[in-house]
């Protein structure tokens, strides 16, 4: 009876010396360890949306690849933490410099792929160039939905890998963004639309009119790039720009180089024949000179400039495959909520005869004719466009004319399905 008591006891103390055993910081130091490449892996999937609502189920809790998921300021457990900080991919709800450490913002719209057969390959190489070139920690915010989320999430992987870059990025829920600027998309799809179902038709054509209501109030400087565009320069050079823009200045765009905004303004035009809305960005042949012309102001035509005096422009309209926004500027701005009113929008469309096609980029055409003190006039090479469509539609005798740029080209534009040298 003795013996079974000492046993029992025996058996006892040893089960509890080995649950001891099992919660000692050295046994969870064997776990953690034999783990490390499993942790790592998801923390190079940490997820963080701002998307709509119904997307929600995705971040409270775990994700869907079983991840714990991290605060909203992007801190978590030690051990995320160190994984996190060993991958070189970020994915994080955006917070002001300080967290993040980068006010490096670039935004993109990427849906419907399944309905665009380029546009997979189209991403891949936009950011594929951009990252090669990049001598900065960028931001990318990528406006999507569900059908092309997983898609656009595996690109941004490989390439931030492949040329091991540190990077953040973004997911928003499109119809989220659309919702939030349904007031200005109702004003303005009338006049700036083709036909009902058109390419252009979608909201998402005119996002970046709203995007300071779209994104965090901390941010004040981001630009909206197309997934068209391959970059052969650093796009810090590109940031670089905002420090030119003038107090008053909102927005940053460069020249469109067709004749689209001559087509469109041929009745306008034919009634004013001495404006320059809708002419060539390059008037004349004089070499590059300061040009202080502003945007939109009419010059005579037939004259060129001596080269010692600056040089003058012809305003073809605006090209929004780049566009540059200063934020907390837009947010402040009255004379800008006023302008994006459908009753102001109205009377410019009907001031310049003005039936649009192209979404947002037909607004800024007008804005920058109407009021060009507002936006900063890119430099082409930022936008070099490579759209020859318009020179076997009518205007083979003048297209060259529009489609000159000069400068070295920092990023090329392929719009309408042009391919851009790699």
């Amino acid at each position: 009876m003795g013996m079974n008591k000492a046993l029992l006891v025996f058996i006892v103390a040893s089960g509890f010396l080995l649950f001891i055993y099992a919660n000692s910081s050295v046994f969870n130091r064997h776990l953690v360890q034999k783990d490390v490449p499993e942790r790592l892996a998801a923390a190079a999937a940490l997820v963080h949306r701002n998307q709509h609502p119904h997307h929600h189920q995705h971040h409270e809790g775990k994700h869907r690849n079983g991840t714990a998921g991290v605060g909203e300021d992007g801190t978590g457990d030690a051990s995320q933490s160190a994984a996190a900080a060993a991958s070189k991919l970020k994915r994080v709800k955006y917070v002001s410099k300080g967290t993040n450490d980068t006010e490096y913002n670039i935004f993109l719209i990427y849906t419907k792929e399944s309905q665009n057969m380029i546009l997979h390959s189209q991403l891949e190489l936009f950011l594929r160039s951009l990252l090669k070139y990049s001598t900065i920690e960028l931001h990318l915010h990528v406006i999507t939905d569900e059908q092309s989320e997983r898609s656009a999430e595996e690109l941004i992987k490989q390439q931030i890998e492949r040329f091991h870059r540190t990077a953040f990025y973004t997911l928003y829920d499109v119809r989220d963004c659309a919702e939030k600027i349904s007031d200005i998309v109702h004003g303005m799809m009338p006049l700036f639309n083709y036909r009902s179902g058109s390419y252009y038709s979608d909201a998402l054509f005119l996002l970046s009119l709203g995007l300071h209501r779209i994104v965090d109030r901390n941010m004040r400087r981001a630009i909206l790039i197309d997934c068209d565009v391959v970059f052969r320069a650093s796009v810090k050079e590109l940031f670089d720009q905002f420090d030119q823009f003038a107090p008053d200045q909102l927005f940053g765009l460069a020249p469109e180089l067709t004749p689209v905004y001559r087509h469109v303004l041929s009745r306008y035009r034919m009634n004013n024949p001495q404006t320059s809305f809708g002419s060539p960005y390059y008037l004349d042949k004089v070499p590059a000179a300061t040009d202080i012309q502003p945007l939109g102001k009419d010059v005579p035509r037939g004259k060129k400039a001596p080269a010692s005096e600056p040089r003058h422009h012809g305003y073809p309209g605006l090209n929004s495959g780049v566009v540059m926004l200063h934020l907390d500027r837009i947010r402040r701005s009255r004379i800008y909520e006023e302008i994006i009113k459908e009753s102001t929008v109205k009377n410019m469309a009907e001031k310049y005869s003005f039936q649009g096609h192209l979404g947002d980029q037909d607004f800024y055409t007008l804005m920058g004719f109407e009021f060009p003190g507002l936006i900063y006039r890119l430099d082409c090479v930022w936008n070099r466009q490579l759209c020859t469509w318009w020179r076997e539609h009518g205007y083979s005798d003048i297209f060259d004319s529009y489609f000159h740029c000069e400068g070295t080209v920092k990023i090329y534009h392929g719009n309408c399905n042009t391919r851009a040298p790699e």
